[in-house]
């Protein structure tokens, strides 16, 4: 969730590649097992980084020191895998932790030579994001003018932000608004604000906190204090979730239901809260660190290790249909008896009638 952030975590980055591998050669495709030296070196660099990037240091220390331990005991020489040897990490540190954005993972593909890294690295990030339309994938207007907005990601303010405001004003004129979240990896915490000042209208109200590793400031991210075209308050917004949504996803849904200013439907999400940033850890692994504590300003709550419980349950493939139903249902309530009552009920009837 920091200014510096983009995909995958509250915010998570791509990191710098960082040494951590003295004297060893990258791998070759051919490779299909690890050494032990490989993975000893591997697992202290990992204990490495922990103490240098880790938001509580006392936690970093006491995890570095359990994951040395098992490596004395043996703990990961039948790993020989990447795969395998990043579940193991991974599972040893979420349990000492209880923290989802510890995640040690193989390269998918290990880099060849440092030409191959240049040449991957060329491609700059705004490209990357402009291809993914800045997370904003679909926008529609559905039966009984009710909005739908899938966003699937948080990418910076500067790149998001037309995109995002193109999306706000086509459903400008819905009565309802979904907001679809459920294959949303998080992201930028400066997006994550600013997706939610679409739906406050007070400017600068806090919204949350994020507190880094000391003697680092905290962070504190608000509504938007300029003006902001299509920001509504009033209107009912439902959000659907899934196990598939993470971080800054999880983020702004737990902070419009926080401030009853959703419902929430679908599936509770992993409960990945804190902010998380992705090193380059050697030639065989990256691993992602949490270097930020996630706090709301509201109840100074927090979705870590929780995640979101929905208002509602439904299946992640019946969300949509649950949340539209009730999003007319909420719109037949407020009406008066009428032509576009009839239609809005007859709507409702054919939406229930799917699944009895």
């Amino acid at each position: 969730m920091a200014h510096h952030s983009t995909i995958a975590c509250f915010a998570l980055v791509a990191g710098l590649p960082l040494t951590g591998v003295s004297g060893s050669e990258p791998p070759t495709k051919t490779s299909a097992q690890l050494e032990p030296e490989r993975i000893r070196e591997t697992v202290e660099a990992l204990c490495l980084l922990l103490n240098q990037e880790y938001f509580d240091p006392a936690v970093a220390a006491r995890t570095s020191e359990g994951l040395r331990d098992r490596l004395l005991k043996g703990r990961y020489v039948p790993f020989t895998s990447g795969e395998s040897l990043g579940k193991a990490v991974t599972s040893d540190m979420y349990e000492m932790t209880r923290d989802k954005h510890l995640v040690l993972s193989p390269v998918v593909e290990p880099l060849p030579s440092k030409a191959a890294h240049a040449a991957i690295d060329s491609t700059p990030r705004e490209v990357t994001a402009r291809r993914s339309n800045f997370g904003v994938q679909n926008i529609e207007i559905l039966p009984g003018n009710v909005g739908y907005f899938r966003l699937t990601a948080f990418n910076r303010p500067p790149e998001a932000r037309e995109a995002i405001a193109s999306a706000m004003a086509t459903l400008r004129h819905a009565d309802a608004l979904i907001l679809d979240l459920r294959d949303n990896g998080g992201g930028s915490s400066g997006t994550v604000a600013l997706m939610a000042s679409y739906f406050f209208e007070a400017p600068g109200l806090p919204l949350f906190e994020v507190a880094p590793r000391p003697p680092a400031k905290v962070a504190r991210f608000d509504t938007e204090s300029a003006p902001l075209q299509d920001r509504n308050e009033q209107r009912p917004v439902y959000v659907l979730v899934s196990q598939n949504t993470w971080s800054g996803g999880e983020g702004l849904a737990f902070i419009l239901q926080e401030r009853r200013r959703a419902e929430v439907v679908g599936q509770a999400t992993p409960g990945a809260g804190n902010q998380g940033r992705t090193h380059r850890l050697n030639a065989w692994f990256e691993v992602t660190i949490s270097n930020g504590r996630v706090r709301t300003a509201f109840k100074g709550g927090s979705w870590e290790g929780t995640g979101v419980t929905p208002d509602v349950a439904a299946p992640p493939s019946d969300a949509l249909r649950v949340a539209h139903a009730r999003a007319i249902r909420g719109l037949v309530r407020k009406l008066p008896v009428g032509a576009w009552h009839d239609a809005l009920v007859h709507e409702l009837a054919t939406l229930e009638g799917q699944h009895p």
